[in-house]
């Protein structure tokens, strides 16, 4: 769901991305001009990043590069990285199993994004592009974030707005809700035809070594190939492909569905 935006927030992101793709360290007028604001704007919100840590002034030149901060973010970002590289080829098995596109989704603290996807082989391709956010009411994935993720989160989307991007999109509370102790019950979700007609996907969750919700991954193809509901052996290829995962980042408990189908 969207959010309103704070306008000075995104004015310091916006001078943090300059900065930071810049080939060259900016002075502050040149960044001011770049972002469209007056000089004395643009000194607050650099005083503000560089006391932050988010950048660092040269005492010499003046001119702004990033800070410390940047550094360490940029080492988390790494990690994604290595999620999808962890993933890639078991991914890319289960794809040439199945002939469906893999799509792997990073849980972030507000939604979902994907990170990275596999295009399926069938003749018509359907795929997921690699950026996109995943609307959690409305897309197996999503549905596995609300059903394993924060409550706080899921609470949050029960009580707001529920979109219908196709007729049959869950648009009532009581519907979600019942869906997600579904998902919660069987290990994993399948969302035919409700981010976009002719199209399902099949999803499971991805946990850590403390059994925290970090990804999700799902098997996404037509409905004449990934049929409502799911054939036996699609439920797991993407449980399997899951739990494969959820191992290789120290995930152990036993107990949990995904660990015992």
């Amino acid at each position: 769901m969207k959010k309103a935006r704070v306008k000075t927030s995104d004015m310091a992101l916006t001078i943090l991305e300059r900065v930071a793709f810049s080939d060259i360290a900016l002075s502050q007028t040149e960044i001011a001009e770049a972002v469209g604001i007056v000089k004395s704007a643009a000194h607050k919100h650099l005083n503000t990043l560089e006391e932050t840590g988010w950048i660092m002034r040269d005492a010499g030149t003046g001119r702004y590069h990033l800070g410390p901060k940047a550094w360490i973010v940029g080492q988390h970002a790494i990690a994604i990285r290595d999620l999808a590289e962890t993933a890639r080829e078991r991914m890319r098995v289960k794809r040439n199993e199945t002939g469906l596109a893999v799509v792997l989704s990073l849980v972030k603290k507000s939604g979902l994004s994907v990170i990275f996807a596999l295009h399926g082989t069938h003749a018509i391709e359907i795929g997921v592009r690699q950026g996109s956010e995943l609307a959690l009411h409305a897309s197996a994935q999503g549905q596995i974030v609300l059903a394993f993720g924060s409550s706080a989160l899921a609470e949050e989307v029960l009580l707001g707005e529920l979109p219908a991007l196709t007729p049959k999109t869950l648009t009532v509370p009581e519907q979600l809700n019942a869906r997600i102790a579904e998902i919660r019950a069987a290990g994993y979700a399948c969302a035919p035809e409700e981010t976009l007609l002719g199209v399902n996907v099949v999803a499971a969750p991805i946990f850590d070594h403390n059994g925290s919700l970090i990804a999700t991954v799902a098997l996404v193809g037509s409905i004449q190939h990934l049929t409502s509901p799911p054939e036996s052996a699609h439920v797991d290829t993407i449980l399997e492909l899951a739990r494969s995962i959820s191992q290789t980042y120290g995930y152990q408990r036993r107990s949990h569905l995904l660990l015992e189908n």
